[in-house]
């Protein structure tokens, strides 16, 4: 590759990063604002639930990228790959332990029923 072009390479992966901490900075605005509402009511909670998690789906697509891409992962040293390993194993832990608790909760009022009139049936998970 030439020089220019090596340029314009490292220009426009500078362009995406820097876009994507624009939004990954607008989403955190937005989780901020969400939760300094005053006595938000119930539709504000379900909308401050939805940008959480769309917000948590747009930085899991991002680490996917990275994760998966040899070129980006081999440029941390392994005491950064322990860390960024450890974070991510704990909160995923952690968010899937209340998203069991959730569910948990979710049949105890009456979701079980949904399911059933739906004819929703367990599905295996497969990864």
């Amino acid at each position: 590759m030439s020089v220019c072009g090596l340029d314009v390479a490292v220009g426009w992966v500078e362009a995406v990063g820097e876009r994507w901490i624009r939004e990954c900075e607008e989403f955190l605005r937005q989780i901020r604002e969400n939760r300094m509402a005053e006595n938000p009511d119930r539709l504000d909670l379900v909308r401050a639930m939805h940008v959480a998690l769309l917000a948590l789906n747009h930085s899991v697509i991002g680490w996917l990228q990275y994760v998966n891409n040899p070129d980006i992962m081999g440029k941390f040293t392994l005491e950064e790959l322990r860390e960024m390993s450890q974070y991510l194993n704990k909160f995923a832990e952690d968010f899937i332990e209340y998203d069991i608790k959730v569910t948990k909760a979710g049949m105890e009022k009456g979701l079980r029923e949904l399911e059933e009139e739906r004819g929703e049936e367990d599905q295996p998970f497969y990864i």
